[in-house]
């Protein structure tokens, strides 16, 4: 304990000067992680696995460049602010029954047979709306690390709206069905994003705090219907994390009409075979106007314009639009498949979904170069429409604060569903870490994220 004192103590007093990139962080703190042969990777060494800390610092810039020469330090960071991509809520509403999407058949195939093996989804987003009456049944105890409370009440309305998609309750006569309503179905909420004046955000550290909460608490999905234009390695290793416990990640490919093969969007375009990334389409076979796209970067694509799901206060809402609410249709569709396939890998279910996509030829060129339409059924009954794209000879784009050597380790594919803001950071409820170590200045990882 003397010397995780001694560590943390010299890590905040760091004072030499360095300029960082544009993007904005939280003052005061960054995100570090030791090398493993070190003795203060050792000191810091979570239980199995080493992982990144943040630390709060005299001054980010000056800590940055400090630890960025030593020979114990892996790699720092700042600790990034992000902001969820908003959709105007008027999107005309889509009444046709997306028939390309396969749910009907994949609901009836499953009507025929055993309603499978529970699926554990973890929705890392701005909580949910505990007593909705469309979820309260599938809800598990989750957390809030916005404000580190056992408490993930939604104040934003995001979390609860993505929930819906992946579980409201169906065949109540209610008008409103989750994609994988008919399964044994758990939804842990874990809040790391809320309310601030009319924006859905969070901390990137918090954000990673909840990857590794739901890994270690069962989550065989994570959804992350968020995202940013900064590299973060120590988000990326959260991510790792989930593949290396065999968790599939899907991921929002974000809302800005922009293209991830050549523009830095994370965590979807971490190259990682758990990571699925999905754009949103409309009812006409087209690329909704607002998705991003790519054709290595972005692996398919599901409804995300004027859906109908929950929203809070126990109400619905028909206006749901945006790359957000596309990542967990593909959420639910992959529970579906492991409710019937538990022994498939992460990157199998990843595989069954992407290569059984519908390739319609009257699909907008945008549609079509981003993976086509997910179809439940085909992903179920491992029907093969067509060969993965390989990304064996793309190299995600940097974003501008990283590092050369970035993206060294990743492996898979990416796509996302928000962008890391330049907002100032704002004030958080200190957690349990924080009480207990305020004198060696030890904080949480913290980011700030926005919704898509």
């Amino acid at each position: 304990m003397q010397r995780l004192t001694t560590i943390l103590a010299m890590l905040a007093a760091l004072v030499i000067s360095s300029p960082l990139s544009g993007a904005e962080y939280k003052p005061g703190e960054v995100i570090v992680k030791f090398k493993t042969t070190t003795d203060s990777a050792q000191a810091l060494a979570a239980a199995g696995e080493p992982r990144a800390y943040t630390v709060a610092v005299d001054n980010t810039a000056k800590a940055i460049a400090e630890l960025k020469g030593r020979d114990d330090v892996a790699y720092v960071e700042p600790n990034y602010l992000i902001a969820a991509d908003a959709v105007p809520n008027d999107w005309p509403y889509a009444a046709s029954e997306w028939e390309d999407v396969g749910l009907e058949n994949a609901w009836g195939f499953i009507a025929g047979r055993s309603a499978g093996q529970t699926v554990r989804i973890a929705v890392v987003d701005s909580g949910v709306d505990l007593d909705h009456p469309e979820l309260a049944a599938v809800l598990l105890p989750g957390y809030d690390f916005a404000n580190r409370d056992s408490t993930p009440e939604d104040d934003a309305g995001h979390g609860t709206r993505v929930c819906g998609i992946i579980g409201a309750k169906g065949n109540n006569q209610t008008g409103l069905a989750g994609v994988a309503w008919d399964i044994p179905l758990e939804i842990m909420p874990l809040k790391f994003m809320q309310d601030n004046d009319g924006q859905t955000t969070g901390y990137t550290s918090d954000a990673m705090d909840a990857i590794y909460y739901a890994v270690d608490h069962g989550a065989q999905i994570i959804n992350a219907s968020w995202g940013f234009d900064s590299y973060s390695r120590a988000l990326e290793d959260a991510v790792r994390y989930a593949r290396n416990h065999g968790v599939l990640f899907v991921a929002s490919a974000g809302n800005n009409g922009a293209n991830n093969d050549e523009v830095a969007h994370f965590p979807s375009n971490y190259k990682l075979d758990n990571v699925i990334a999905v754009a949103a389409m409309n009812r006409y076979g087209e690329l909704a106007s607002f998705s991003n796209y790519g054709h290595y970067s972005v692996h398919v694509a599901a409804p995300g314009s004027g859906l109908k799901t929950t929203d809070l206060d126990g109400q619905t809402t028909a206006w749901a639009s945006g790359t957000s609410f596309a990542a967990p249709f593909v959420a639910g569709i992959a529970a579906l498949v492991i409710s019937q396939s538990p022994a498939l890998s992460a990157a199998d279910v990843r595989t069954r979904i992407l290569q059984g996509s519908i390739m319609d030829p009257d699909y907008s060129p945008q549609l079509l170069s981003s993976g086509g339409c997910v179809n439940a059924s085909n992903a179920l009954l491992n029907i093969k429409v067509h060969d993965l794209v390989s990304q064996d000879d793309w190299t995600p784009p940097q974003a501008q604060n990283s590092d050369s050597d970035s993206s060294a380790g990743s492996e898979g594919g990416g796509g996302a569903g928000c962008f890391i803001t330049t907002a100032q950071a704002h004030s958080q409820a200190p957690n349990l870490i924080l009480l207990a170590l305020t004198l060696i200045a030890l904080f949480p990882m913290r980011a700030f994220m926005h919704q898509e």
